[in-house]
């Protein structure tokens, strides 16, 4: 553990000009009409690979997950809600079955009754599953659950589980007219799937989470620019709207998952933005709910 710590200061102090250089030069998000920015903790180097593409919220941490598909490697880790530092960080966390037929990505992630959901796909074929990790140690629990190829025939980028019923929702990635839902506590069996209306397909969504009953999702839309939009799912109805726009004021950005977190007795909005460029951004916001 000394030696953990040791080496942890010693990239802190190689970083150190990267750090401040970003902290200076790069844009603050602009505070829109649905979306007021509050704060923003910044990760970069190692600890930027292990949050750059999910977030979830539960036990007093916020769960994280990432992956470098070129280089065959994923990561966990949680970080503690109150300091906002890594309390633990796990390289290659997928089960052997997965690795094996060329999983490389995990996407955004959700937390459930002391588990860790996790969408992963990649591979010659797509292969999305879902992977179940014990929240307290981030490791395994042997729960493989595969989907099939024709539901998610471009991977599966995000799921959200509703804590109120235990219903994992997931779409496919590119322009979904349906989202397909299944029970975890029932060994992940196919319920139903829910066709969609309002402003139509689902397409880039980054990931998800419940919040009274009602499904979040993160979008990263290419031709949106600087601003990133917050969809709402009626799970009754099906209905997609726009809950929030946030002008992350940087063209090099790209929205990744979101959760919600407990602050100062706010709820509020945390979302991940990968920035190509120098790293990862948890941003806080306050929106409608």
């Amino acid at each position: 553990m000394t030696a953990l710590i040791i080496l942890d200061k010693i990239r802190f102090i190689i970083m150190l000009p990267l750090i401040l250089l970003t902290a200076v030069t790069t844009p603050r998000p602009v505070d829109t009409e649905s979306a007021d920015f509050i704060t923003q903790k910044m990760y970069v180097a190692e600890q930027a690979l292990v949050c750059g593409q999910g977030a979830t919220a539960g036990d007093g941490y916020i769960y994280t997950s990432g992956a470098i598909a070129a280089l065959n490697l994923t990561f966990l880790g949680r970080i503690d809600l109150e300091t906002m530092t890594y309390a633990d960080r796990v390289i290659n966390p997928l089960p052997d079955v997965c690795r094996e037929r060329g999983n490389n990505h995990i996407g955004g992630i959700s937390y459930y009754n002391g588990k860790i959901y996790a969408p992963v796909e990649g591979g010659d074929v797509t292969y999305a599953c879902i992977v179940v990790y014990d929240a307290e140690n981030l490791e395994e629990t042997g729960e493989v659950y595969d989907l099939p190829n024709e539901y998610y025939d471009d991977g599966i980028p995000w799921l959200a589980v509703d804590p109120e019923t235990g219903l994992l929702y997931a779409s496919k990635w590119s322009h979904a007219d349906r989202v397909y839902v299944y029970d975890v506590n029932d060994g992940m069996k196919q319920v139903k799937e829910i066709g969609l209306t309002g402003i139509g397909e689902l397409d880039r969504i980054q990931g998800g989470e419940f919040l009274n009953g009602k499904l979040y999702l993160s979008q990263d839309s290419k031709d949106s620019g600087t601003v990133k939009k917050i969809l709402t799912l009626d799970i009754q109805t099906g209905n997609v709207n726009v809950a929030a726009e946030r002008d992350v004021n940087g063209t090099n950005t790209e929205a990744e998952d979101m959760t919600f977190v407990i602050r100062e007795g706010e709820t509020r909005m945390l979302v991940i933005d990968y920035n190509k460029i120098i790293g990862i951004f948890m941003r806080e916001y306050n929106i409608p709910v």
